[in-house]
């Protein structure tokens, strides 16, 4: 029989060349990523949340089995929280700590990048990243880029880094085109499918003079120092990190980018204050240019900007939220599809209706994710409570529900894993508590996994602390998953098949669990 120790090592040769294989298309949006499995904003130019590679239970057949997830906690303590876990391969796991977008009073030693052994979470080394006295720091961006280096942008500066070492090789600030670099950060990492890889990047920023630190000074600071300047969109070398160039953009734009290529070009399209953007860059003028002709409107009233935008096929997809409060009645979270050769050819399906219901409000956190390979769309409101899986077709744009699940509340991200036909769906699972606790942070969760076809559940973890909201499960190799908890801690899942070599359950105890084993059988 295979041991324990030689079946991973197995099956991350499996995934390995899975990976290199699906990489290596260009429709797959991995261009000048490192072709590794992980978290949607990390590894690749579409952030949709399909990894086709990662191993759900060794491969196990979803509908005919049943699953325990075992689980647990890395030793080593993160300082001022984790706040993006991103990889380069199997042996190759590196996370952003120190830069929380919510600010910890009690943790003032800046940010850092940590390198941590992918199969406990011990760390291996850890690199301080300098900054400015007085700098804004909000949440950070990065990836590990082609050729292994790990790249990370905290506040105006990109960083380079050995991933042996941990040494920064390089880093450079980048010019801010309204306000100061001070009250600037560059949330928005992303690699052009072009020849050299260049990295595009986007600001957010707070209003000139604020002091208030971490993402909620975007919102907090106007009313006393006036609105927030303009985003600057910035085109930089991905070998010395030299700026290429930068454009000012006619709005402020909070939400991550997405890209997709389009000829010889990049687009990059964002979510604006009122209607979508989009943003060219032209590898052989070294230009960017925000495109005038392609606004559409993605907000109804009682709607508030909206996170990241997806690309799905020839459409791109927004979300919206209804919080903070707006002036007109609040309208709960929909999906808007927007075609990329017709501003004026747009779609919307609200699945939680056209009305806040008294005493809620409506807000997701998270960027919807997709599945490209199956026209797929998921949909979460981290208040109203309930996910929806959609369908879009292609040929008209009109969206529909094929499952939903009222019970499910995240504010992450999903990640659909595993082949078309044994694929599923990850997220984590709020206590119904959760809009009660969440300013107190006192809430629990598990991780859910369900079937992508039908929505019905296959395996649920035991229910643990907080993790990080607005950031996904995110999936590793050999089967584990990991989530980021606020204590500064990685819980590592490991989903498990139950089978008559199960003789004990997991400890703790998963919610979904192995029947026990009857007497006399072996297996």
């Amino acid at each position: 029989m295979q041991s324990d120790a030689a079946s991973k090592q197995s099956l991350i040769k499996q995934e390995v060349a899975c990976m290199k294989s699906y990489a290596a298309d260009p429709a797959n949006n991995f261009t000048n990523y490192a072709p590794a499995i992980g978290a949607p904003e990390v590894v690749d130019a579409v952030h949709s949340g399909l990894q086709p590679c990662a191993t759900f239970a060794g491969g196990a057949n979803i509908s005919n089995n049943k699953f325990q997830v075992a689980q647990y906690l890395s030793p080593t303590v993160y300082p001022g929280q984790i706040q993006m876990i991103i990889q380069g391969g199997p042996n190759a796991a590196f996370l952003i700590g120190g830069s929380p977008g919510t600010p910890i009073p009690s943790y003032t030693a800046g940010p850092y990048v940590a390198r941590f052994d992918p199969a406990t979470g011990a760390q291996i080394w850890r690199t301080s990243l300098p900054i400015a006295p007085g700098q804004w720091i909000a949440a950070p961006s990065g990836a590990v880029v082609k050729g292994g280096w790990v790249v990370v942008v905290v506040g105006p500066t990109i960083y380079k880094l050995n991933p042996t070492t941990g040494k920064i090789v390089a880093s450079a600030e980048q010019p801010i085109l309204d306000g100061e670099a001070i009250d600037a950060n560059f949330d928005g990492f992303a690699i052009a499918p072009d020849s050299t890889g260049t990295i595009l990047l986007k600001s957010q920023n707070r209003s000139t003079g604020c002091t208030i630190q971490g993402n909620q000074a975007m919102s907090m600071c106007t009313t006393d120092y006036g609105p927030q300047p303009d985003t600057t969109v910035v085109a930089v070398s991905s070998v010395t990190l030299a700026n290429i160039t930068a454009i000012k953009l006619s709005q402020p734009v909070a939400a991550r980018p997405t890209l997709v290529a389009n000829g010889g070009n990049t687009d990059m399209y964002l979510a604006g204050a009122t209607r979508g953007v989009r943003v060219t860059w032209n590898p052989k003028t070294k230009t960017l240019n925000e495109d005038t002709s392609w606004q559409p409107p993605y907000l109804l009233a009682g709607q508030t900007t909206g996170d990241a935008p997806v690309p799905v096929g020839k459409w791109v997809i927004f979300n919206n939220n209804a919080s903070p409060p707006v002036k007109a009645p609040g309208v709960p979270v929909c999906a808007v599809a927007a075609k990329m050769s017709d501003a004026a050819n747009i779609h919307r399906i609200c699945p939680w209706g056209m009305t806040i219901p008294a005493g809620k409000s409506s807000n997701a956190p998270a960027s919807f994710s997709t599945d490209p390979q199956k026209n797929l769309i998921f949909m979460q409101d981290m208040l109203m409570g309930g996910v929806f899986a959609v369908h879009l077709n292609q040929s008209s744009g009109k969206m529909k529900v094929k499952w939903s699940r009222p019970d499910w509340r995240t504010s992450d991200y999903f990640t659909a894993s595993g082949p078309s036909s044994n694929r599923v769906l990850s997220s984590q699972y709020l206590s119904s508590n959760f809009p009660s606790q969440v300013q107190t942070g006192t809430w629990t969760e598990s991780v859910l996994w369900v079937n992508e076809a039908t929505g019905k559940t296959v395996a649920q973890s035991a229910t643990n602390g907080p993790t990080d909201l607005a950031w996904m499960v995110q999936p590793a190799y050999a089967g584990r998953w990991y989530t980021m908890t606020l204590r500064g801690t990685i819980i590592i899942y490991v989903p498990q098949k139950c089978s008559t070599r199960v003789s004990r359950p997991v400890s703790p105890q998963s919610i979904t669990k192995c029947p026990p084993i009857k007497p006399g059988v072996t297996g």
